[in-house]
């Protein structure tokens, strides 16, 4: 019987390192692939990432949009801005268990300022705040 505690003990911790780490690792993954379309400019595969609902903010429009309305939103932004090349500048995680990304975007002659924050839901790592304000 008390090898049985001792295994079920040995099970629960593995379990629990386990957890944490692979939430780490699909974090970082939903975050490259959300680098990678921010830097093609590309609004579709940026919109698979999207909640339901995402706080949007670009220059001449700000609200919370639909994923449809959201994506079209970009698609047009980035058809306007093509995106010359695209860094991260700063990560980090919550309390809460999300991660926020803020990073320089430059864009022909125009600097900007990408900020991003990831929450799970229902599983999944998606965007719910995105918002791209130029810098001066």
């Amino acid at each position: 019987m008390k090898s049985f505690f001792q295994l079920f003990s040995v099970a629960g911790l593995a379990l629990l390192l386990f957890i944490p780490a692979s939430l780490v690792g699909q974090t970082d993954e939903t975050n490259k692939k959300i680098v990678s379309a921010i830097t093609e400019g590309n609004a579709n595969e940026l919109a698979e990432y999207f909640n339901t609902l995402v706080d949007l903010s670009i220059p001449g429009k700000e609200d919370t949009y639909g994923k449809i309305q959201a994506t079209r939103i970009l698609q047009e932004f980035f058809l306007k801005n093509p995106v010359k090349s695209y860094k991260t500048s700063k990560q980090g995680n919550s309390n809460d268990g999300s991660l926020f990304s803020i990073g320089r975007m430059e864009s022909g002659n125009k600097v900007y300022r990408v900020y991003y924050l990831i929450k799970q839901t229902s599983g999944k790592y998606l965007i719910h705040q995105f918002q791209i304000q130029e810098e001066n």
